[in-house]
């Protein structure tokens, strides 16, 4: 069985059946309809290894990754999905507005 992020930072295993969503829409909509609590997890285990992920991706072209290191990018983008909601919405959705499902982004 393949690795499915790199050795470096397997420990982030357990975020991968909720997180690693390959699309913007995705991580929104997982963000949305999450428990804070899974934000707040996924957040309190990415926060000390960002730097080390930017690290490891330095300049390389994003084309070509190969599977374990595309779940890390997308783990890592995931954490940008949530970053907002734990450090300043304190919930899934802005606090006071209207209701994610009344939205719809056309791309």
């Amino acid at each position: 069985m393949s690795a499915r992020l790199p050795e470096q930072f397997a420990s982030l295993e357990g975020f991968l059946d909720q997180w690693d969503l390959p699309t913007e829409r995705a991580r929104h909509t997982t963000r949305l309809t999450s428990p804070i609590e899974d934000s707040q997890a996924l957040y309190d285990a990415l926060l000390p290894c960002i730097e080390p992920i930017a690290e490891f991706f330095g300049d390389r072209d994003l084309a070509g990754f190969s599977a374990a290191e595309q779940s890390l990018l997308n783990l890592s983008l995931s954490f940008m999905e949530v970053s907002l909601t734990v450090e300043a919405l304190k919930s899934p959705t802005v606090p006071g507005g209207f209701a994610y499902e009344r939205f719809e982004v056309l791309f």
